[in-house]
């Protein structure tokens, strides 16, 4: 529920202790006998992800560290810090693109490898030859990185 009072009362806070609210019966409550009122300082502009306020942090990485580790970093940090469950954090820029490829990434890997099926199957025309050369990529690529 939002509530706006007449022009005279939102001029200055003391016309705040002129407000009253309307009871059930025929008495008035005060506005500050169910609230508090201070002066201090607010922000100009406060930043906002959907309808939630947000703060944004920003980083480099050094030559030598890679996404993932800045990752990892991250996620280590946050949970040495104690975070309370309320503050969610997210990835944006770079680094969500790099999550979002990495999701699909076994995907792909599925797709190349029916594409080398369908390939060697049309090669070979036959469709247990494609099986027996595909099953030996595991030991191949060991070897490969061996070497």
């Amino acid at each position: 529920m939002v509530l706006e009072v007449a022009p005279q009362y939102s001029q200055s806070p003391e016309g705040l202790k002129d407000i009253y609210f309307n009871t059930s019966g025929s008495s008035q409550i005060p506005l500050l006998a169910v609230a508090k009122r201070h002066a201090s300082t607010i922000p100009l502009a406060i930043n906002h992800t959907s309808l939630f306020p947000s703060v944004t942090v920003s980083f480099n990485l050094t030559p030598a560290m890679s996404l993932s580790d800045a990752t990892s970093s991250i996620n280590q940090m946050q949970a040495r810090l104690g975070a309370p469950a309320s503050l969610q954090g997210f990835f944006a820029g770079t680094l969500l693109a790099y999550q979002q490829s990495l999701s699909t990434e076994p995907l792909l890997i599925l797709t190349a490898l029916l594409a080398v099926y369908i390939v060697l199957g049309i090669l070979y025309e036959s469709l247990v030859h494609p099986l027996t050369i595909i099953s030996t990529l595991p030991s191949a690529s060991v070897g490969a990185m061996l070497a």
